[in-house]
């Protein structure tokens, strides 16, 4: 078959990117061949964004193909990259099919591509990771590098202070705290403060219900550390300055009275500016404002990172590094790897939570835990006001509140209920987890479920009708009959109609003989007005990501430790596998303090190891 002739010349082109940015791109051709690929507008050096615009076009121009590699984390960049190309083929006289046909060779390639190890697979995914930036302004030397200014890394930088260690903190941002100053409080067991009240509960049944909660997937031996570090960490926290006001059961989610309170109930008031002030006080070096972009491994051992900085490039030279960034929660490509719908997805976290640790280790190597790693999603409803990095704790639409389900009803796409709408009553976040199981999730409630849920708050009735009215995302629908509800999402009538009068009888018998949700949640929907919502994710933090030890030590598929590489935070988390058991309340930060502080501890060691071989070599 003859493949049409490509016309020569040059194509303008826009290539569209990640939330409505845009790169223009000049393409060329010459002699029925793309040529040329060329951005248009500075980039980044060292950033993402260059590497897709920069390595991609050389394997379209090398092959003459559009089947081209995927750079994690630039899934929207790569596929802004290929349309803006198939339109300039088409504007060129060109057949798009003809550079999606793989020939011979490249079939070759592909198939020794199946023969390459996970690892190798992951190093060349992020390969990007670890390139040298072609101008370095500066060379900076210390013994302890943290990326990352958040709660487990300002734990680790005040441990590392107070251990006399040379320590340098970098942070993106140009304030400390990253996604840990939302944290409310955290967990600690048979601490001064829980005797003072006396409250007491046995640690092994803790760990027990954890284990049991996870499957028995995990390794035990986490949990076990942590809870028995718990206590000390809280009183070392005391004695650093961190002001804690009360402790409970956290709005009765804890199994045991066990969530410790940070002054005024977030963590930017009772942990941040303490721990800062002890770290400075402490000699403790901070650069904010810089972000890591490569990491330095040689002779199989990391011994720093590359940074960008106000001024340029720097490279930063550390006998020990710890990943502290906080997760991957952030960034939806990564996100979608884990398993979620990222579609309508908002964010209640630091949009500086890209997932710059997760693949900086991966490119070396590490362990890769993401995929059986916990997001902190709930559900939302986008036609209710949703503004702002503190929608969790919405009083209508967070995650305790109407989207969170309880005397109300789920329906899949097909119109059937599919799970106890109750579940949270167990964990605060079984609410997202069977949704993950459905293409679409709506939720069916009646105008009487909602002004019992929402009673005690001013103007929700305005509020309903005003989202009803305006209907962002065509997520919320007002009728006065259930047939109408169905018509206006598209649901099947006669199975979605079923499916409310089944539940309707079940209310009635004080019987759930579907999921057993309680008598008392299984509130009939029968009088109108009658509501329907579409329940989308909305993601408070990401958890792990990173295989670790229990030292904290960053390992690989072996779990062999990769030398002068830890991992705290919201980073590792080795404890939890797909949810996050928040029967615990402040788990999540009761670990990043553990794990800040016992991997600055554990990075000590490592190099007076170092310094004592030096030494005996130099003699």
């Amino acid at each position: 078959m003859n493949m049409p002739k490509l016309k020569s010349g040059t194509y303008q082109i826009v290539a569209k990117e990640y939330e409505g940015e845009s790169i223009p791109l000049k393409v060329e051709i010459k002699d029925n061949k793309i040529t040329k690929i060329i951005p248009q507008r500075e980039m980044t050096p060292g950033g993402l964004e260059e590497a897709v615009f920069t390595r991609l076009p050389e394997q379209i121009i090398e092959g003459q193909t559009l089947e081209i590699d995927t750079i994690s984390g630039a899934s929207h960049s790569r596929q802004g990259l290929l349309n803006a190309i198939e339109k300039v083929i088409t504007q060129a006289g060109g057949n798009i099919d003809n550079f999606h046909n793989l020939n011979a060779n490249q079939w070759t390639a592909e198939a020794n591509l199946t023969l390459k190890s996970d690892v190798d697979i992951r190093k060349e995914e992020y390969a990007f990771w670890r390139e040298v930036p072609q101008k370095i302004v500066k060379e900076i030397n210390t013994d302890f590098l943290i990326i990352g200014a958040g709660i487990s890394g300002l734990a680790a930088a005040v441990q590392a202070g107070s251990d006399g260690m040379n320590t340098l903190v970098i942070e993106k941002n140009g304030f400390v705290a990253g996604n840990g100053g939302g944290v409310e409080g955290i967990f600690g067991i048979n601490t001064k403060m829980q005797k003072a009240v006396g409250i007491y509960a046995d640690k092994e049944q803790i760990i027990a219900k954890e284990a049991e909660i996870g499957q028995y997937r995990v390794d035990g031996s986490f949990w076990v550390d942590l809870v028995n570090n718990s206590a000390e960490n809280i009183d070392w926290l005391v004695k650093q300055g961190v002001k804690l006001t009360k402790v409970d059961d956290y709005h009765g989610t804890c199994m045991f009275p066990t969530f410790h309170w940070y002054k005024d109930g977030f963590a930017s008031e009772g942990y941040v500016p303490f721990m800062k002030k002890r770290a400075d006080e402490l000699g403790v070096k901070f650069l904010l404002e810089t972000s890591a972009k490569s990491i330095i491994f040689e002779d199989s051992k990391v011994k720093g990172v590359y940074a960008k900085t106000a001024e340029g490039m720097v490279k930063i030279n550390a006998k020990a590094t710890l990943l502290a960034t906080g997760g991957v929660g952030h960034n939806p490509e990564l996100i979608e790897k884990q398993g979620w719908s990222t579609q309508n997805l908002h964010y209640c976290l630091m949009p500086s939570n890209t997932g710059d640790g997760y693949q900086m280790a991966m490119s070396i190597g590490a362990k890769d835990m993401l995929k059986e790693s916990p997001e902190f999603m709930m559900n939302y409803i986008q036609a209710l006001p949703h503004e702002g990095v503190h929608l969790y704790i919405d009083p209508i639409n967070g995650f305790m509140s109407l989207p969170s389900g309880g005397p109300v009803v789920w329906v899949n796409q097909n119109g059937k209920r599919f799970v106890n709408e109750n579940v949270k009553k167990y964990n605060l976040l079984y609410q997202r987890m069977a949704i993950c199981a459905t293409k679409v999730t709506y939720q069916i409630f009646t105008q009487k479920i909602y002004n019992k849920i929402t009673k005690n708050i001013p103007n929700a009735m305005a509020i309903l009708s005003k989202a009803v009215e305006i209907n962002e995302g065509n997520s919320l629908y007002k009728s006065d009959t259930i047939v109408g509800l169905a018509r206006t999402v598209g649901l099947p009538e006669k199975d979605f109609v079923t499916t409310i009068k089944k539940y309707n009888k079940f209310a009635h018998n004080g019987r759930d003989e579907e999921f057993a949700k309680d008598a008392d949640m299984i509130v009939p929907i029968e009088e109108g007005p009658f509501y329907i919502a579409r329940l989308d994710p909305s993601n408070l933090i990401g958890v792990g990501g990173v295989g670790s030890n229990q030292n904290f030590e960053v390992i690989d598929d072996n779990f062999e430790k990769v030398d002068g590489l830890y991992i705290s935070g919201m980073d590792s988390t080795m404890q939890y596998r797909n949810v996050y058991t928040i029967t615990l309340g402040g788990s999540a930060c009761a670990h990043n303090v553990n794990s800040g502080r016992h991997a600055s501890i554990n990075a000590k060691e490592y190099i007076e190891n170092i310094d004592k071989k030096y030494l005996k070599s130099t003699y």
